[in-house]
């Protein structure tokens, strides 16, 4: 491990007390040792003075020698204090001290009993050695300065007590220090590295310790959330309950192993619960990490590679979950974490990790899931569609200002242009960005529909062409339209949506080719009938099928279908917002999808909506090529996005009119209450300040009959909120070309019906 990889601040603190734990068992164990030692040394030096000079002689008289006494007496007294305190208060900064200094005077002293002899002195080096176990510096710097003392006072002093000479000069004490001290560097090099050591095995420990409090607590963290989960579904269906049942069973057990990852041998060792987790053999102690990842699912092998990768070259935690496939093929789910050790070096060693089998969690967190979406999909559609609403406001406002100067620079340009090209694929991108668009609010059933009387023969056969080319030559298109059949009111654009949704699905699921089959025909229900909780009343329909004889599905996929997200395509393939979207737009139009299917057989989606009786409206297709109607009337524009504002401006000014510009409510007020007279108001409706609703309100004595068309690119909760979809009154939805915008612009400043008139007095109301 290095020691200078940051760590979390509780983890450092308690490898600074695991640390300081370790120090001071040493220095205890130390304590007790040299207060063996000192004593053995003192019974030692006893022993010396008696068989050295045991006896004084003064002419024909002895007695006994002064050494014995010193050796006695002065090594008693060298000997107690620190082996009493060794005893006493062990583990102490002043017992290791006051040892040191005994154990040095103890040196000098039995340097001095033989007489000053060399090979005495190397008790002095033998005693630092030993004092170096305490693994502090600081005792050796005490042995050292006592030492050179004594060596410098007695060498001046006493010679013959030191160097065995009656006269030395003082380099002598210079030369034994310099020894001394070049012992004593030494030892504190080493005593540096080993408290290295120590602190990396502290923090080490420090990690294992946090890393199994974090897995313990988000067992019981998760555990009790799920117990949660389940007394909040008390009520649920009897097959939800013996889900949670053994949710609540499962969370209570957390099986865990551990395993090692030798960085340098290569080899993977692990406990008896990862080898049984993994499905080991009980033979198998270890093996290389190679060997090892073959018990990975094929799709997780790099996953867990590249995760090990950067753990080894980053030194962040090893965090990754993964499948893997036993012996018997069953499949299983586990989450895997390890810690990066490192030498002294900063080069990465081994791994120490764990291994949690989470099969039983992840299932159970699915079934929840899938009941939660049950019981909660109405106030997820509603979430859905308040997103939806804000992002298609933004998102809106950029594709009309970029299919709008696109649409006007086509219009320069020749069809020979080589520059057409390009400006028709930026239109075809930016048309098919305003298809997601509709898509998202479609599925949350949130868009601006323009519904119109419509015969869907006519839409299915008007599509015949871009059918063929969407499904590929391998599959056979067959329509059958019966020759009588009804009207239905619907927007046409989100029909063909659904109808191409459909056909999509239908070709993936005959990759080898097949037969495809739209159907329409009128039915009668005769009563009320209910699938998936969606009624449909008694009554005339018309039925549009759509049949395919793919791969079918199983009543799993059925339950799910119209869920949004919810795809069976690989990852890439499908959004999981197709048939969501056909479901929110058949809904909103009043009518239903059933879905009927069987594995190896083939799918039939049928459409029902209802007929009405009325009789089809032919609507003019312009295209951005065609002439822009114009006129001379005054009109104003309200708009606080600037590019839109300014394309609006230059499109409305190509057509004749003369504009006048405002970016909010309340900066058009302010034109309208200067006396300036329009013939119409083009304004959007969400603006800061003040809303379009607000400014009509503000001002409607003075507008008279100045005509008003809305644009925005909101929803429609947020434009019925604000009153602006009231029957009769005009609105032009985001994003919108130039025709679009010119010819709906001509239609309102000519309008007279009563439908008009009565939506200004609904504004006005």
């Amino acid at each position: 491990m290095n020691p200078h990889m940051p760590i979390h601040s509780n983890v450092a603190h308690r490898a600074d007390e695991l640390f300081k734990e370790q120090q001071l068992s040493i220095s205890k164990h130390t304590d007790y040792v040299f207060a063996r030692l000192m004593i053995f040394q003192w019974i030692a030096g006893v022993a010396a003075a008696f068989l050295i000079s045991p006896r004084a002689w003064a002419g024909i008289e002895s007695h006994i020698h002064i050494h014995v006494w010193a050796a006695t007496l002065l090594g008693a007294l060298i000997t107690s204090v620190p082996v009493a305190m060794a005893f006493m208060q062990p583990g102490k900064t002043l017992t290791r001290h006051s040892i040191a200094v005994g154990q040095m005077l103890m040196s000098a002293l039995l340097i001095h009993l033989t007489g000053g002899r060399i090979e005495t002195h190397f008790h002095v080096f033998g005693s630092l050695a030993i004092l170096a176990f305490y693994r502090d510096w600081r005792v050796l710097v005490s042995a050292s300065a006592v030492i050179y003392v004594d060596h410098l006072l007695r060498g001046f002093l006493w010679p013959q007590s030191v160097y065995g000479v009656m006269s030395a000069p003082i380099w002598r004490s210079f030369e034994h220090a310099g020894w001394v001290g070049f012992e004593v560097v030494f030892l504190i090099i080493s005593i540096r590295k080993s408290l290295i050591e120590m602190q990396n095995v502290a923090e080490r420990q420090a990690r294992l310790e946090a890393l199994n409090e974090t897995i313990e607590r988000t067992v019981a963290e998760r555990t009790a959330e799920l117990t949660r989960e389940i007394a909040e579904r008390r009520q649920a269906e009897i097959e939800l309950k013996k889900s949670q049942v053994q949710l609540a069973q499962a969370q209570q057990i957390a099986h865990i192993g551990s395993w090692e990852w030798d960085l340098v041998t290569d080899k993977v060792s692990w406990s008896e619960e990862t080898r049984r987790l993994y499905g080991f053999a009980p033979t198998d102690t270890g093996m290389r990490m190679d060997a090892c990842v073959q018990r990975l699912h094929a799709d997780d092998i790099d996953k867990v590679r590249n995760a090990l990768k950067r753990a080894v070259e980053t030194g962040e935690p090893y965090d990754c979950d993964h499948r893997i496939v036993l012996p018997d093929r069953t499949e299983r789910v586990m989450h895997g974490r390890g810690e990066v050790s490192f030498d002294d070096d900063g080069k990465a060693i081994k791994i120490l990790g764990t291994a949690q089998d989470i099969t039983q969690l992840r299932r159970n967190e699915e079934a929840l899931r899938r009941s939660e979406e049950q019981l909660r999909q109405s106030q997820k559609m509603e979430a859905v569609g308040r997103l939806a609403g804000g992002v298609a406001h933004d998102f809106n406002n950029l594709l009309t200002v970029i299919t709008g100067y696109c649409a006007l620079l086509l219009r320069r340009l020749a069809p020979t242009d080589p520059l057409r090209s390009n400006g028709e694929q930026i239109q075809r991108a930016a048309e098919r960005a305003a298809s997601l668009t509709r898509q998202l609010l479609a599925f949350s059933r949130k868009q601006v529909l323009q519904p119109r009387t419509l015969d869907l023969a006519e839409v299915v056969v008007g599509m015949e062409k871009m059918l063929h080319r969407l499904i590929g030559e391998d599959i056979q298109l067959r329509t059958i339209c019966d020759p009588n059949v009804g009207k239905v009111e619907a927007d046409p654009g989100q029909i063909e949506q659904v109808i191409l949704n459909m056909a999509v699905n239908a070709r993936d699921a005959m990759p080898q080719g097949g037969k495809l089959t739209i159907r329409i025909s009128n039915v009668v229900f005769d009563q009320k009938t209910v699938i998936r909780n969606r009624g449909l009343e008694a009554g005339s329909y018309v039925m549009m099928a759509i049949s395919d004889t793919g791969v079918g599905m199983t009543p799993e996929v059925k339950t799910h279908l119209f869920e949004p997200f919810f795809t069976t395509k690989g990852v890439g393939k499908g959004t999981g917002l197709g048939l969501a979207t056909s479901y929110g737009i058949i809904s909103q139009s009043g009518g239903d999808i059933r879905v009927y299917s069987e594995q190896g057989t083939g799918t039939t989606f049928k459409i029902y909506l209802p007929r009405v009786e009325k009789n089809i409206m032919k609507v003019v297709d312009a295209s951005d090529t065609d002439a822009l109607p114009g006129g001379d009337e005054r009109i104003l524009i309200v708009e606080d996005d600037e590019a839109v504002r300014a394309l609006a401006s230059t499109v409305m000014s190509q057509c004749g009119y003369n504009v006048e510009l405002a970016t909010d409510g309340q900066e058009a007020l302010k034109m309208i209450e200067s006396g300036l007279k329009f013939d119409m108001i083009i304004t959007d409706v969400i603006m800061p300040n003040m809303s379009g609703r607000e400014l009509y309100d503000r001002v409607r004595a003075s507008l008279g009959d100045t005509k008003v068309l809305i644009i925005s690119g909101y929803t429609d909760d947020a434009l019925a909120n604000r009153g602006v979809l009231e029957q009769g009154f005009k609105f032009l939805e985001k994003p919108f070309s130039p025709i679009s915008l010119a010819n709906k612009v001509r239609e309102v400043l000519e309008d007279r019906s009563p439908d008009a008139n009565a939506a200004r007095m609904a504004l006005s109301a």
